[in-house]
């Protein structure tokens, strides 16, 4: 949500207040009560989208980073178990699974990143019972393919999660807007017959109605804002 967006949801949570405040005063003119509530609904969407644009992609991404950090600190384990097994066996294609320079970790990319964990996953499952005297458990083996797959599947959520979320922002935007114009074309109208009827009541209202720019608190011109005398 936008700084001024941020003020104008503000202003029409400062509005409904006004409206729940002063029910009782102003329950008999139907529009205005039909108006509060078609502004609660608002604010209720307001606040799921809201909601939803701020979830972001930090929770997923952080969740890949640690799996790749989990899965690097495996697949050297792994791999030196494994290389152990082929130099003490002599067995020249397991050595060529397992001796890989370390520097690929980082160097390589993600789908070719995938394919190497693979690789040593099923090389390390054929000889797991072997592995197991160089310290590697069949568990920490699966963990490989666990956390692998998992990886593999954050990239679409990631992208997901951004997709949701812009749209998320656009239908935001739009009700903040709608909203807003609602309030000066309707409630402004309805509320102005209060300037002589109750004049202290309507002071009330323009009071709430005001735009407040919570960072530089201080309202915005009038002319965009408030209801004109």
């Amino acid at each position: 949500m936008t700084r001024n967006e941020m003020n104008l949801v503000n202003m029409f949570k400062s509005v409904d207040l006004f409206l729940t405040e002063n029910h009782e005063e102003l329950k008999a003119y139907k529009p205005i009560m039909d108006f509060h509530e078609s502004l609660q609904l608002r604010l209720m969407k307001i606040d799921d989208r809201s909601e939803i644009q701020a979830t972001g992609t930090k929770v997923q991404t952080g969740l890949k980073l640690n799996e790749k950090t989990e899965l690097d600190r495996l697949m050297l384990k792994v791999s030196d178990a494994m290389s152990a097994e082929a130099a003490a066996t002599n067995d020249l294609e397991l050595k060529l699974v397992a001796d890989w320079p370390k520097s690929l970790l980082n160097r390589l990319r993600e789908g070719d990143y995938h394919v190497k964990v693979l690789q040593v996953y099923k090389a390390a499952l054929a000889i797991a019972d072997k592995l197991a005297q160089w310290g590697v458990t069949l568990e920490e083996i699966e963990s490989l393919n666990t956390l692998n797959t998992s990886r593999q599947k954050r990239t679409p959520e990631i992208r997901n999660v951004k997709v949701v979320s812009a749209q998320a922002s656009t239908e935001l935007r739009d009700h903040v807007a709608t909203q807003n114009t609602d309030i000066k074309e309707t409630l402004d109208k309805l509320m102005k017959p209060f300037s002589t009827l109750k004049p202290t009541l309507y002071g009330h209202y323009t009071n709430a109605r005001k735009v407040v720019d919570r960072s530089a608190t201080q309202s915005k011109p009038e002319d965009d804002t408030t209801p004109k005398n």
